[in-house]
C-alpha cells in the first residue's frame, strides 16, 4: 500500500497547476490586440488562459488630490 501512495504523490507532483484556468486571455502578457504572442495565433480575450499564462504588471494607479488650500 505505501508503494501505491508514493506513486500516486509522484504523479500528482508531476501534473501542472491549474491556476491559469482563473485567468483569461486579456490578463496575460503574451496577449496583444486579439492575438496570443505565445503560440501566435488569435484567441478569445474572455476565454480561459493557456498553461503559459503570465500575468501583466498592474499599473499602479495614482490619484491626484489639491493641495492648493484657500485663505
Amino acid at each position: 500500500m505505501n508503494i501505491l501512495r508514493r506513486i500516486m504523490r509522484r504523479l500528482r507532483r508531476s501534473f501542472p497547476t491549474t491556476d491559469f484556468m482563473k485567468h483569461k486571455h486579456e490578463e496575460c502578457a503574451n496577449f496583444a490586440n486579439g492575438r496570443c504572442n505565445f503560440y501566435h495565433i488569435t484567441v478569445n480575450p474572455k476565454g480561459s488562459a493557456c498553461p503559459h499564462f503570465k500575468a501583466k504588471n498592474k499599473k499602479a494607479e495614482t490619484k491626484t488630490t489639491n493641495t492648493d488650500e484657500e485663505n
